[in-house]
């Protein structure tokens, strides 16, 4: 058994060394052929740019044959002309069944011009590059490689004694003088005056002259102030001097009176003497470049300052965008809401149905020369005309339900805004613990009257009054109906309409736990989280939601629960919130 297991051993080991050994061949075998493949590809260029030309060569074959040759001009080529690849070098390729497998190969690409290595191809590739030591044997009616002519644009000279090849080219016209026409010019230059005594500096018998003064010393500029007026002041006696100028480095002017000076100009001056008493004086350059400056924002004006919400609600408004700057200079865009830029080029029409809250209006001025910056934005908000809700609110209690024995002051079909539930009194045999004192629960609302309250604003519907009484198990009412009657008026037009809710009853068994009262406090809940209703007026639908607000002492209140302690009484606000149905938020 120790024999068998040792010579089972044996063989496992052996084994894993032969992958080991035969996978470190074939790295080694397909880091050699990446090796050959690079310098074979420098070889490729060192043709190239010698001058040869490969183009038209679909096979390695022919692109090893082009290497091996020599140009026909290669004494003319400068750098190296001969053979750029071993004569004795040739190609080794797969058999059928081995360029079927995922071995590693060479291919020619003539589109990139170099040899590729590849694992796949759609015929053999070369699998390893050789040396022949016997000289290759020309075959028979097979005619020989021809000696391919350098492409190169450099080849020394081949039949000049220069070292390139070169012709003059012909004289576009015969040597010689040139004959110039001269006529005689009348002087008309005025006599200078006498020299002063003492003649010039030094002994001289020429004065020199004090340059121009500028009327505006170069510098920046704001570019709204240009063009400049600009005077050339003579500081020299009157007469013995004119002052001349040049603008951008231009051809000399006379100076006659003030320049028109441009954004990023250079005015130079110099004062020239009249008379042979003076020398010209020193010449005076200035520079005057422009600060950018914004654009002035453009005025947006609307045909009309609202959409309406009744009347004129299906009319458009049209939108006019005047620019305060020159065309010259700048251009206009605008934007609806978050919309993005677009230019503007005539008046634009908006309608309500497209923009059911309004909207805003932006507009740019933005500069078409460089020397200016954009403006900042015109901001012009289109909003709806507001609506104003007047009118009075009353409320009834209707169609209860509850427990089997539920004992209700509503008859069936009847109606109250008050209304009370639950069994306060016993029966022959019944009783309750000491001190528990039997009273009905009841539910009074209160109506309101509102007045100019904004559409969207929440406003008060009236008060609710709820008292928590403690009544016998099985008499509790568990659900009401709420109406609330509304007398509306919104901008003008009357409504009369009626909201319905359900309020449920929520009785909480009493533990009489002195330490945590609220523990038994009964609630009324809005049976919706969000409980409203819908209403046309005017062709225009609005929603009503409902909520609850603030209490008294013994109540709390959420924005659908209204608590009060056992066997207390308070008092909460009711409140609704008027908004038009399919609108949207401004500008979204």
């Amino acid at each position: 058994m120790e024999t068998l297991i040792t010579v089972g051993v044996v063989g496992l080991l052996a084994a894993i060394g032969t992958l080991t050994i035969g996978g470190v061949v074939g790295k080694a075998s397909s880091q050699k052929l990446s090796a050959d493949v690079d310098s074979l590809n420098r070889s490729v260029s060192a043709f190239l740019s010698s001058g040869g030309d490969l183009s038209g060569m679909k096979s390695a074959d022919e692109v090893l044959s082009a290497l091996k040759l020599n140009l026909t001009n290669a004494s003319r080529i400068p750098g190296f002309s001969g053979s750029k690849i071993d004569e004795r070098l040739s190609f080794e390729y797969q058999s059928s069944a081995e360029a079927q497998g995922s071995n590693w190969r060479v291919y020619w690409d003539e589109a990139l011009t170099r040899f590729v290595l590849a694992q796949s191809g759609d015929q053999p590739g070369i699998k390893a590059f050789a040396y022949n030591a016997e000289p290759e044997v020309e075959t028979p009616n097979v005619p020989k490689r021809e000696l391919r002519k350098a492409k190169t644009p450099m080849l020394y000279a081949e039949s000049s004694n220069w070292i390139w090849d070169y012709e003059d080219a012909a004289a576009s016209a015969a040597p010689g003088p040139t004959s110039i026409t001269l006529s005689e010019v009348a002087n008309t230059t005025p006599a200078p005056p006498a020299p002063p005594a003492g003649g010039g500096p030094s002994g001289s018998s020429f004065t020199p002259l004090t340059p121009p003064q500028f009327s505006i010393a170069g510098g920046a500029f704001p570019v709204t102030s240009f063009n400049l007026p600009l005077a050339l002041l003579n500081p020299n006696p009157a007469g013995s001097s004119d002052l001349y100028y040049s603008v951008n480095f231009g051809n000399w002017n006379l100076y006659t009176g003030p320049i028109s000076v441009a954004p990023g100009a250079v005015v130079a001056a110099q004062a020239v003497p009249a008379s042979g008493q003076y020398t010209s004086s020193a010449r005076v350059d200035q520079t005057y470049t422009a600060l950018p400056t914004g654009l002035i924002p453009p005025v947006i004006t609307p045909s009309a300052p609202e959409f309406g919400l009744f009347t004129n609600r299906d009319l458009t408004i049209t939108i006019t965008i005047a620019d305060q700057n020159s065309p010259s200079i700048s251009r206009i865009e605008y934007r609806i809401g978050g919309d993005p830029w677009q230019p503007y080029a005539s008046p634009f029409t908006l309608s309500r149905n497209a923009y059911p809250s309004g909207t805003l209006v932006q507009a740019r001025a933005v500069p078409v020369n460089p020397l200016y910056l954009a403006s900042s934005a015109t901001l012009r908000t289109l909003g709806v005309e507001l609506a104003k809700i007047n009118g009075a609110a009353a409320g009834s209690f209707s169609n209860p339900s509850g427990q089997v024995d539920m004992i209700t002051n509503l008859a069936a079909g009847a109606s109250s805004d008050y209304f009370a539930w639950g069994r306060d009194y016993l029966n022959y045999g019944e009783s309750v613990a000491d001190g528990v004192v039997l009273a009905k629960s009841w539910l009074d609302y209160d109506g309101m009257t509102f007045n100019t309250v904004p559409l969207g604003e929440r406003f008060a519907l009236g008060s609710l009054s709820y008292f928590n009484g403690t009544i016998l198990e099985g008499s509790s009412a568990d659900a009401v109906s709420f109406a609330v009657n509304l007398n509306l008026g919104i901008s003008g037009l009357s409504a009369n309409t009626t909201f319905n809710f359900d309020f449920e009853l929520v009785n909480v068994i009493n533990n009489n736990d002195p330490n945590n009262l609220w523990a038994d406090a009964d609630f009324v809940r809005l049976a919706s989280p969000v409980a409203s209703q819908n209403v046309t007026v005017g062709g225009i639908e609005f929603q009503l939601k409902l909520e609850f607000g603030e209490t008294t002492t013994n109540g709390f209140a959420s924005f659908n629960e209204f608590h009060v302690l056992e066997h207390k009484s308070a008092t909460t606000r009711l409140y609704g919130t008027r908004v038009e149905v399919g609108s949207l938020n401004f500008n979204k």
